[in-house]
């Protein structure tokens, strides 16, 4: 497939599905040992990347892209309503991140 029939989704520098769910990985683990709205972006931008149609190799890999887009956009959801509630009451000397915006 040449460049110009290429989705914007498509990442030339992760080429197979495989690539893209190992990325994800990686970043998954990343969060779950010490979540941040950082990884949470980059979990569901690769994610959101493994939803490009050069990467629907099988029925499965298009089902679980959409579940991990689902499942990684609530999670920065839930992160942008704690942002809101934190504006809403008086600031703290620190956060907790609550448990439900870390991976279950």
């Amino acid at each position: 497939m040449g460049n110009s029939t290429r989705s914007a989704l498509y990442d030339p520098d992760l080429p197979t599905a495989g690539e893209v769910m190992a990325s994800l990985c990686c970043v998954a683990t990343q969060y779950a040992k010490e979540p941040s709205l950082d990884l949470a972006t980059l979990a569901s931008s690769l994610a959101r990347t493994l939803t490009a149609p050069e990467y629907a190799e099988t029925k499965l890999i298009v089902a679980v892209a959409k579940r991990l887009v689902y499942q990684w956009d609530s999670v920065l959801r839930e992160y942008k309503n704690f942002s809101a509630q934190q504006q809403e009451v008086e600031p703290q000397e620190t956060q907790d991140i609550p448990a439900s915006i870390t991976l279950q």
